[in-house]
C-alpha cells in the first residue's frame, strides 16, 4: 500500500507542475515572490510598533481571524509594511518610516499573548533583518523565542519637540520633518526596561567598565543650553553653552558643536567660537544641536532645540465694495439691488452685517446677512441709506454706506374725449355718446356728462358712465359736455354736438319676388329683391331663413340676388330686408315650395382610397359625402370578402357615417358603404385602405419595466424618457413608439427605437447590447427595475438551421440539430442558437464516455497489480520434510504450481541425489504446501 500511495502522489505533483508551467512565467513570478515573502518575515509575540498610532496608517483588514491570512494579505499588497494581529482583529500597518514601526515590547504583561506582529516589508530599499541586526542594543535584550530580533521597549510616549515633556535620559524625536509632534525616545547607549525606565545599555555598561579600569574617571560636567524660539522674518540667534563647574587652574574647556537635526531644504550658516555658535539665514522649522564640553579631566554634554516659527501675518481690514454706490429710481418701479460681493479681504469674510441709517419714516426693511441686499418695498419716495458692515477671519470690520432715491412718478391730468358730433335724422330719436377714448396716465375714476347752452328737451342715462343713452331727442342742437377726473383729482372736459334733423326721404319698399315651386331632385333654388326701391339710395340687402323643414344655406346673405342650396322636400319662408342710406328698413317674404315628382335613389360615397403606416392603428372612413334628393335614413358598413378580418369596429360606427376600425395589422381592408332612403332605395360604394408596415419595425426595442401600468403616473413616464435619453450614445436620439402593458401582469412596455444623425435607424440588437451593459453599471438608473429587454421581432437566425418562436424567444431546431447547451445553462443572456449537430454530439459523449471509463479502469488494474505484488513479496515462505522413499525421484510438480514452488535443495543435485548405501534415499526438502505425486 505504501508503494501505491507514493505512485499516486507523485502523480498528483506532476500534474501541478505541468499546471504551473501552463500559467506562464508571469505568474510563476508573482507565486515565486510570494513564497519569498512568506519565509521571509519576522513575527514578534507580545510586541508593537515603537510609535505606537503615529507609527504609520491603520488599515482593519474585514472578514480575516486567522494570523497565516492575515500575514498573506499583507504579501499582496505593496503598501503594506507590518501585518499585527491581534486576538480577533487584522491591521495592515503603512509605516511612516522603518525606525517608528520596530517592535517594542508592550508595557502590558498580562495582555501581550493576545496581540503579535510580523515584520513583511521595510520602507525603502532596506530589509528588516539588517535594519534589525543593526540594533545591537536590542539584541542583546531578545527574550527566549523570537525570531530574528526584537526591542525591549516600551510603548514611547508622544511629546512636542522644544518642549521639556520626556523623562530622564529621553529625547523627543520628530514623527515627521514638517510637524513638531514626535515621540519620546531613549538617548543613544540607553535603553527602556520592563519598567518603562531608559537606562545604560548593557554593550555600554561593560565597554565603560572597561574604559574605568583602563583610564583616570573624568569629572562629569552640567551643561547648560538655553532652548531658542524666534519668528521670521528674524533669521539669526546665538547660543551660548555654560558648563557647571569652572574650570580649574591651567584647564580649558573646548566646545564642540553638532548638528542632529534641520528641516529639510535648510540653508542656515553656523559659526562656532568656543561656547558660542551663531547661526544666521535660518528657514521655518526646528534646528536640534549637541554641544560636547571637554577636557583632560572633564567632560558633559547637551541638546538644544531652535525652533523657527512661520512669519507672523499682518491682518488687513477688509475692503468694502458695493455696487452701485449710488442709484435712482423713479416710482411706480420699487426694487433695488445693492451688491457686496466684489468686497475683498487678505484671509476671508465671514459675516455681512446691513443696516438702515437714513429713511423715510415708518420704513422698517428685512435684512439678511448676505453680500446682496435686495429690496423690493421702496414705495415711499425719499432718500435712502444703508450701511454694510464686514467682518473677516480675524474680526477685523470695516463699513461703508450707499445710498437709494426714490423719485415721486409724475402724475398727468386726464384728457377728455367726448367723441365727434353727430347727425341724426327724424324719426330716429334716441342716440349713445362714446367717451372711452378718454384717457390717463394712471387711472380716470369718474365721469360726468352734463347738457349746456340749450333749451331743447332729452331724457339722459348713464351720466357717470363712459356711455351715455340718449332718448327722445327734438329736431335742435345739443351740446354735452364731459367731465373726466382721475385718481389724483385732477380733471379735463370736452364737449360734443348733437344735430337732429327733419326727416329727408321715405323708407325704402322691398319686394322679394313671386312665389316659387321646384321639384327634386333640384335642390337649389336663386331669390331676387333686385325689385325693392327707394326714393334716395338703397345701401343695404339681407336675406334669412324664416321657417321650413331644414336649414338652408345662402351664397350670399348680403346681395339682392342669392343661391339657396341644400333644400328638401316642404315648404320655405324667406325674408329680405332693405336699407336706405337714412337708416330706413323694409322687409318682404319669399316663398318656395319643394315637392318631389320621382324618387331618385341615394348616391353612396365611402371616399377615396388611401394608405396607412403602421404604428397608426385606428383608421377613420367617411361615407358623410353621400346624398340623396330626399335624405338618407341609413347607413351600413360590411367587410369585404377578401378584406383581412383582424381588426375592430369600434363605438359601434358601422351604422353611422364614418367608420372607426382599431387594431389593424398590416394588410387591406375593404369595406362596402350601403345608403338608404326613405323609399327604400339604396345604393353601394366600397373603399379599400392599404396599411403599411412600420418602416421601424425590425429596429424597434421593446422594454418590459417591473411598474404597474395602472399606477404609472404622467411625471414618472416622462421622467422615465428622460432618463433612458440619457443612456443613448451621442450623435443619437431616444424615438418612443409606444406605451403599453403585458397581457396577464399589466407591467409596463415601452417600445422605442434610436435615431442616428444621418436620419437611419440604428440596429435593433446593437441597441439591445448598448441598454443592457449601461444597466449592468447601475440596475436602478430609471427608477425602475428591467425586468426583459428584447427587439420587437426576433431577428435571430438560429445559426440558419432553425426558426426564432416570437414569443418565448427559443429557436426551433430543425432536424437533427439542437441548441448550444453550453449557453443555455451558462450564458443565459445570450441568443439562442442551433449550433450542435445531434449526431457529432451523440459522437462525442460516446468518445468522451468511452475515454472516462478506460482511464478509470487503467487506474484500477495498476492500483490492484501494485498491491498484489507487495502482497506476496511479503508473504512467508513453509518448507516440508520429503520421506525417506523410492518414489522420491518421481515427486512431479503440479500444473498449478507457480516457478516460486520448486523444489529447492540446500546441496547440489549429483551429491543428494543419489541412493546410499544401505539402499535409503538421501532426505530433502520441499516447499510445504505443495501436492506431492507418487
Amino acid at each position: 500500500m505504501g508503494k501505491c500511495v507514493r505512485r499516486m502522489r507523485a502523480m498528483w505533483w506532476m500534474t501541478a507542475l505541468l499546471w504551473l508551467a501552463a500559467l506562464g512565467s508571469p505568474v510563476r513570478g508573482q507565486f515565486s515572490d510570494l513564497i519569498n515573502c512568506l519565509q521571509m518575515n519576522a513575527r514578534f509575540v507580545g510586541y508593537i510598533p515603537k510609535g505606537d498610532m503615529a507609527a504609520g496608517t491603520f488599515d482593519e483588514i474585514k472578514d480575516i481571524q486567522s494570523e497565516k491570512h492575515c500575514v498573506l494579505a499583507c504579501c499582496q499588497k505593496d503598501e503594506c509594511n507590518v501585518a499585527f494581529m491581534t486576538a480577533e482583529k487584522c491591521y495592515h500597518i503603512t509605516c511612516a518610516s522603518n525606525e517608528l514601526c520596530m517592535p517594542v515590547l508592550s508595557p502590558k504583561v498580562a495582555t501581550r499573548n493576545q496581540f503579535a506582529m510580523v515584520l513583511v516589508r521595510a520602507v525603502g530599499d532596506d530589509n528588516w533583518e539588517n535594519l534589525l541586526s543593526k540594533r545591537d542594543q536590542i539584541e542583546n535584550a531578545y527574550p527566549e523565542g523570537m525570531q530574528l530580533g526584537a526591542s525591549s521597549l516600551a510603548a514611547s510616549k508622544s511629546c512636542n519637540v522644544g518642549i521639556p515633556d520626556c523623562g530622564n535620559n529621553e529625547e523627543c524625536v520628530q514623527n515627521s520633518p514638517k510637524s513638531r509632534a514626535g515621540t519620546c525616545r531613549c538617548k543613544e547607549h540607553y535603553i527602556r526596561n520592563s519598567d518603562g525606565i531608559c537606562t545604560q545599555s548593557a554593550t555600554t555598561e561593560a565597554t565603560n567598565a572597561v574604559a574605568s579600569s583602563t583610564q583616570i574617571t573624568k569629572r562629569k560636567l552640567k551643561v547648560a543650553v538655553e532652548n531658542a524660539e524666534i519668528q521670521l522674518p528674524q533669521s539669526e540667534v546665538n547660543l551660548k553653552a555654560f558648563a557647571t563647574p569652572e574650570p580649574q587652574e591651567n584647564e580649558k574647556y573646548n566646545y564642540d558643536w553638532t548638528s542632529l537635526n534641520q528641516p529639510d531644504g535648510s540653508s542656515a550658516i553656523k559659526k562656532q567660537n568656543g561656547d558660542e555658535l551663531q547661526l544666521t539665514k535660518l528657514s521655518e522649522g526646528l534646528y536640534t544641536f549637541k554641544v560636547n564640553v571637554s577636557s583632560e579631566f572633564s567632560y558633559g554634554e547637551t541638546f538644544v532645540n531652535v525652533t523657527v516659527l512661520a512669519q507672523a501675518r499682518i491682518n488687513q481690514p477688509p475692503k468694502i465694495v458695493i455696487t452701485p454706490a449710488n442709484q435712482t429710481i423713479k416710482l411706480p418701479t420699487t426694487e433695488a439691488v445693492l451688491d457686496a460681493s466684489p468686497s475683498t479681504d487678505d484671509n476671508g469674510i465671514v459675516s455681512y452685517h446691513w443696516e438702515l441709517q437714513q429713511g423715510p419714516v415708518g420704513y422698517q426693511p428685512h435684512f439678511s446677512e448676505l453680500s446682496m441686499l435686495a429690496l423690493k418695498d421702496l414705495t415711499k419716495p425719499g432718500n435712502y441709506t444703508f450701511k454694510l458692515t464686514v467682518t473677516d477671519t480675524d474680526k477685523a470690520t470695516s463699513s461703508a454706506t450707499a445710498n437709494i432715491t426714490v423719485l415721486q412718478e409724475t402724475d398727468y391730468p386726464p384728457e377728455a374725449n367726448a367723441g365727434p358730433d353727430v347727425i341724426v335724422y327724424l324719426p330716429h330719436k334716441d342716440l349713445q355718446l362714446n367717451a372711452t377714448m378718454s384717457s390717463d396716465d394712471h387711472n380716470i375714476t369718474t365721469w360726468e356728462w352734463t347738457k349746456i347752452d340749450t333749451n331743447l328737451a332729452v331724457d339722459m342715462q348713464d351720466t357717470r358712465t363712459p356711455i351715455l343713452k340718449l332718448s327722445n331727442l327734438e329736431e335742435g342742437m345739443y351740446t354735452f359736455q364731459l367731465k373726466v377726473t382721475d385718481s389724483a383729482g385732477q380733471s379735463s372736459t370736452a364737449k360734443v354736438h348733437v344735430f337732429v334733423k327733419p326727416p329727408t326721404n321715405q323708407p325704402p319698399v322691398a319686394k322679394a319676388g313671386d312665389n316659387i315651386t321646384i321639384s327634386l331632385p333640384q335642390t337649389w333654388v336663386v331669390v331676387n329683391g333686385n325689385q325693392s326701391t327707394d326714393d334716395n339710395k338703397i345701401v343695404d340687402f339681407k336675406w334669412s331663413q324664416v321657417e321650413g323643414p331644414s336649414t338652408a344655406v345662402f351664397t350670399t346673405q348680403n346681395a339682392s340676388i342669392t343661391n339657396v342650396t341644400s333644400l328638401t322636400k316642404g315648404n320655405y319662408v324667406f325674408k329680405i330686408t332693405v336699407t336706405d342710406d337714412n337708416g330706413n328698413s323694409a322687409s318682404a317674404l319669399q316663398y318656395v315650395t319643394v315637392d318631389q315628382n320621382k324618387n331618385q335613389k341615394p348616391i353612396a360615397k365611402a371616399g377615396d382610397d388611401f394608405e396607412v403606416v403602421l404604428p397608426q392603428t385606428v383608421i377613420y372612413m367617411n361615407g358623410s359625402q353621400s346624398s340623396d334628393d330626399w335624405a338618407i335614413v341609413k347607413w351600413k358598413w360590411t367587410r369585404a370578402e377578401n378584406s383581412l378580418a383582424y381588426g375592430q369596429i369600434g363605438e359601434r360606427s358601422e351604422d353611422t357615417p364614418v367608420l372607426i376600425l382599431t387594431d389593424v395589422v398590416p394588410g387591406r381592408y375593404i369595406f362596402n358603404l350601403t345608403v338608404y332612403d326613405e323609399q327604400g332605395l339604396s345604393d353601394t360604394d366600397s373603399v379599400t385602405v392599404t396599411v403599411r408596415a412600420d418602416p421601424n419595425l425590425y429596429f424597434l426595442v421593446e422594454m418590459i419595466i417591473n411598474a404597474d401600468i395602472k399606477q404609472l403616473t404622467h411625471t414618472q413616464y416622462e421622467n422615465m424618457k428622460g432618463k433612458l435619453a440619457l443612456l443613448v450614445q451621442d450623435q443619437t436620439k431616444l424615438q418612443v413608439q409606444e406605451l403599453s402593458s403585458e397581457v396577464g401582469t399589466e407591467r409596463v412596455i415601452i417600445q422605442f427605437y434610436i435615431e442616428q444623425s444621418d436620419g437611419k435607424s440604428m440596429d435593433a440588437n446593437m441597441v439591445v447590447k448598448h441598454f443592457r451593459e449601461k444597466l449592468k453599471v447601475d440596475a436602478d438608473i430609471l427608477g425602475f427595475s428591467v425586468s426583459g429587454l428584447q427587439t420587437v421581432i426576433c431577428q435571430n437566425n438560429c445559426s440558419g438551421h432553425g426558426l426564432c418562436d416570437e414569443r418565448t424567444r427559443i429557436c426551433k431546431c430543425d432536424t437533427f440539430w439542437m441548441r448550444d447547451m453550453l449557453k443555455e445553462y451558462w450564458d443565459a443572456d445570450d441568443d439562442s442558437d442551433c449550433s450542435w449537430s445531434i449526431l457529432y454530439v451523440v459522437l462525442g459523449v460516446l468518445c468522451f464516455t468511452l475515454t472516462v471509463a478506460g482511464a478509470i479502469w487503467g487506474l484500477i488494474y495498476l492500483c490492484l497489480n501494485n498491491c498484489s505484488c507487495r502482497s506476496e513479496a511479503n508473504k512467508p515462505t513453509s518448507y516440508k520434510l520429503i520421506e525417506n522413499t523410492d518414489d522420491v525421484r518421481k515427486v512431479d510438480i503440479s500444473d498449478t504450481d507457480s516457478d516460486s514452488d520448486v523444489v529447492f535443495e540446500s546441496r547440489n543435485k549429483s551429491r543428494y541425489s543419489g541412493e546410499s548405501r544401505n539402499g535409503h534415499k538421501r532426505n530433502g526438502f520441499v516447499k510445504m504446501g505443495r501436492r506431492i505425486k507418487t
